[in-house]
């Protein structure tokens, strides 16, 4: 165990060495890359310095470092990003003139604007589809001469006929009549049954006068077209529906 002591010992100076070395060298070169980077921005190449002071701040991140590449970046024209490592200073640092220095050239970066809200426009409402129009009803009125029977005439000829049929059996009967007074037993009886077909024959000669007369103007009624017409109209009406139609027919005969 106590063999071991040195080996141990000796392996972990051995590592702080390495590690130191290889601190030291980055601080050497960040050094070295912070001069080359203040001659560029002394020459007024300002990106380059900004790019310059950047590695160097990577290498030791110095405060002098980062505030140099921020003024790079802002003469450059690059507010945008010196604005960032400005606001980096004042959040890391805690020398009042250093705090004082960033202030005063984080001043002279133009205040970058905010963006504009993005205002949003209402949709305008869209108006519903207008309802369909209501079906169309087609009405054809159809309007036609009807002629009229001869009323009258009719009721003439009917009364006419009535008449002398009438008179023809009053006739028949006249003779029959005459007949029963041919073979009567009695006289009052054969005057009786005289006087009632004489009666009975004038009647027949009346009724048959009476039904010719009426059945004569019947028929020279309808002979002379005295008939009448009267007009008929008739409404057509077409009803439109999804599954074809309704037909309506009305009017006055």
């Amino acid at each position: 165990m106590g063999s071991k002591l040195p080996i141990l010992a000796a392996e972990l100076i051995l590592l702080v060495a390495l590690f130191g070395g290889d601190a030291a060298a980055d601080k050497s070169k960040a050094r070295a890359l912070f001069k080359q980077g203040i001659d560029e921005y002394k020459a007024k190449q300002y990106d380059a310095a900004a790019a310059t002071l950047a590695k160097s701040y990577e290498l030791d991140p110095k405060p002098d470092a980062l505030f140099a590449q921020a003024q790079a970046e802002r003469l450059a024209g690059r507010c945008a990003q010196a604005v960032v490592h400005y606001h980096k200073l004042l959040a890391t640092s805690t020398d009042l003139p250093t705090i004082k220095a960033v202030q005063t050239n984080l001043a002279l970066c133009p205040q970058q604007p905010e963006p504009a809200p993005v205002i949003v426009e209402p949709t305008p409402d869209v108006p519903a589809p207008a309802p369909p129009p209501p079906p169309q009803i087609v009405t054809t009125t159809v309007v036609r001469e009807v002629p009229r029977s001869d009323k009258l005439a009719t009721f003439l000829f009917a009364g006419g006929m009535l008449a002398v049929g009438g008179g023809v059996g009053l006739y028949i009967a006249s003779k029959g009549a005459l007949d029963d007074a041919d073979h009567a037993r009695t006289l009052d009886d054969h005057e009786q049954f005289t006087d009632r077909a004489k009666t009975e024959r004038m009647l027949s000669f009346v009724a048959g006068g009476v039904g010719l007369a009426m059945i004569t103007v019947a028929i020279i009624r309808w002979s002379s077209g005295s008939s009448e017409t009267k007009p008929a109209s008739a409404e057509v009406s077409l009803t439109p529906t999804t599954s074809g139609g309704v037909l309506t027919l009305s009017g006055a005969w």
